[in-house]
């Protein structure tokens, strides 16, 4: 089976990312054929074929572009261009969205629905349903 893995972080940057590693590593071991879409960073240690990656948003940085990324944390045509030549390069049978949020934004969801494999998403957290990322009501202090 062909399996692309989707996540904004394409090294082992935390607990999303080492998650959807080992199990690319587990499904890769089984004998599937796995590749991976995500940003472009130095310290990728996995990618794809095509060698297709979005531009790399550091919220922390000093980049002059960081002024463009509140308009593109919303919806980015870049990864949604980008992740529809990864799949039509590599043609998965699945794809496994993982961290997605504010990089590569619901753009790759669009994608990969218009192709013909089986879509699933883990969602590690809380972000794509509330801002403050933890389902916490501040005007009443619950949960």
């Amino acid at each position: 089976m062909k399996i692309l893995m989707v996540n904004k972080f394409l090294y082992p940057r935390g607990g999303a990312e080492t998650y959807m590693l080992k199990i690319g590593q587990c499904l890769a071991g089984r004998g599937h054929q796995v590749e991976y879409f995500g940003m472009y960073d130095r310290r990728n240690t996995v990618g794809n074929q095509a060698g297709l990656y979005t531009f790399h948003m550091d919220f922390r940085g000093t980049s002059p572009a960081r002024f463009l990324y509140p308009f593109k944390i919303l919806y980015s045509l870049e990864a949604r261009r980008k992740m529809t030549a990864v799949l039509a390069a590599f043609d998965p049978d699945v794809v496994h969205l993982n961290n997605i949020n504010f990089q590569l934004t619901p753009s790759v969801i669009d994608a990969a629905k218009k192709g013909r494999a089986l879509v699933v998403q883990t969602v590690p957290d809380y972000q794509m349903i509330c801002p403050n990322h933890l389902l916490y009501n501040l005007q009443e202090e619950t949960v």
